[in-house]
């Protein structure tokens, strides 16, 4: 029984190996097999589409439950493909998480379901193809939340799970696992994305004393975010933006980096750094996210909570407009700059942020500024790396517009924030394997942690690759 049992304590990493986008990883101790993190890929459609479609490398009635650390697509978005394909079982996540996947799957269902009927109808492409999942999909995976409070543990089996506060966007988490078997007690620790210290919205990432195996995320594994502050690092785009009296176009994500705009340029204005001037939030989905960053007190940041108990309004200022019809969006083409328009998504792979980038990509007068990590095969990365023009729904567009960018806003740590978080270790994890990074990322960041920590063990796993857990860690069986 014992050596059944053994053979059955493995960890395989179905996602965001070698990649920042897809997190997937299967832990099997005994006879639970727990999915932890549930993640869409992101990028070109020959990328996603070959990966997002492919079957899924276990049978989905052997799944016992699913974990995620937070709302973020690339760690949650595959959710209701796995309730298209028969997923019946729990999905455990943290209240916040879980009021914002109301919000992010319902609308990742739509968006599919709208680009596979415009396609249809444009006669373009995808004749005959199905959208990856309905919004009949989201919702029945919306149906199987279970949310766990913040430090409140929970058994599965022979499993102890936990979330810990991540400081990464509203709801994050680390994820303890401890497995209990045989009078001993082994620890796993999924990081999700570690959050950035000194953030003026959320609380700064928890220390954790101890873990035997750390999956550790490591997109920002080979950068450093600098010093510069937030307000310095958005002033350039707008006073550029200003001489050109054309439109700042900011691509954000709407959990997370669009409040940080909102912050940003609420806090200007209060230092009269800049003018009053028109600023678009174009993004029904930012507006109902931005609703529960204000409705969760007790993730707020000290800073945010000081400004909330003065009677301000953190993410609300003179001259800003929350667009939400479709009319109202469309309207925006006819505006005249100066003016700041932010809008979905944050790597410009779909949402409304695309008819933005059709309209004002061709004319020098307007500024694109990226405020977030660009993936490999987005369109923002090709953008960034200097694309004369783009395909936007089968249509080459011209780019002329300037094109700035800054990892200030990153909601990731950077390295040095990542070493920082480590140090909180009481004691060396047994094995650290680097995930949620492309590999030049997570061979800085492996060089790093062993010239900080010179005995620990780092690892950089392969996409489907399976860990037996007895092996790294002989305290199992």
């Amino acid at each position: 029984m014992e050596e059944e049992w053994v053979k059955m304590a493995k960890l395989e990493f179905l996602g965001a190996a070698g990649t920042v986008t897809g997190s997937k990883y299967l832990l099997t101790v005994g006879n639970q097999n727990i999915l932890i993190d549930c993640g869409l890929f992101q990028g070109e459609e020959e990328f996603t589409d070959c990966r997002n479609e492919r079957p899924f490398p276990v049978a989905i009635d052997k799944i016992s439950a699913i974990l995620v650390t937070h709302a973020h697509l690339d760690h949650s978005g595959y959710l209701p493909k796995m309730t298209n394909l028969g997923y019946r079982g729990k999905i455990y996540t943290t209240p916040s998480t879980a009021d914002l996947l109301k919000i992010l799957l319902l609308d990742s269902a739509h968006l599919q379901e709208e680009e596979v009927a415009y396609h249809r109808h444009s006669k373009k492409c995808c004749q005959g193809k199905d959208p990856l999942y309905t919004v009949e999909d989201a919702e029945k995976a919306l149906h199987l939340i279970q949310p766990v409070k913040f430090q409140t543990p929970f058994t599965l089996g022979d499993l102890t799970l936990e979330f810990i506060p991540a400081g990464h966007i509203l709801g994050s988490a680390f994820i303890r696992a401890t497995v209990n078997e045989n009078g001993t007690k082994t620890v796993l620790l999924f990081s999700g994305d570690i959050g950035r210290y000194d953030s003026p919205i959320l609380n700064d990432p928890t220390a954790v004393a101890s873990a035997d195996v750390l999956l550790l995320e490591s997109t920002y594994g080979d950068r450093s975010h600098g010093t510069l502050s937030r307000e310095d690092a958005l002033l350039p785009a707008i006073q550029e933006m200003l001489s050109r009296k054309g439109c700042l176009l900011i691509p954000a994500f709407t959990v997370g980096r669009t409040q940080e705009i909102l912050y940003t340029l609420r806090e200007l204005l209060d230092q009269v750094k800049i003018p009053r001037l028109p600023v678009y939030v174009d993004s029904p989905m930012a507006i109902d996210v931005t609703h529960l960053y204000e409705a969760y007190h007790d993730e707020h940041d000290l800073d945010l909570q000081t400004l909330e108990k003065n009677g301000k309004s953190p993410f609300h200022f003179p001259g800003l407009k929350y667009v939400r019809t479709v009319a109202e969006s469309k309207a925006l083409n006819d505006e005249k700059g100066p003016m700041i328009i932010i809008s979905a998504n944050g790597m410009a792979t779909g949402g409304r942020i695309m008819h933005h980038l059709i309209h004002r990509l061709p004319n020098s007068t307007n500024v694109l500024m990226f405020v977030g990590y660009q993936a490999e095969g987005t369109r923002g990365r090709k953008l960034l790396d200097g694309a004369k023009s783009v395909n936007i729904f089968h249509e080459q567009i011209p780019v002329r517009a300037k094109i700035m960018q800054s990892d200030t806003f990153s909601a990731h740590g950077d390295y040095n924030e990542i070493l920082r978080w480590l140090k909180g270790f009481q004691t060396a994890p047994g094995k650290i394997f680097l995930v949620h990074g492309e590999d030049t990322s997570r061979e800085a960041l492996k060089g790093h942690i062993v010239e900080r920590f010179p005995s620990w063990n780092v690892e950089i796993p392969t996409e489907l690759e399976t860990k037996d857990l007895q092996a790294i860690s002989p305290k199992l069986g």
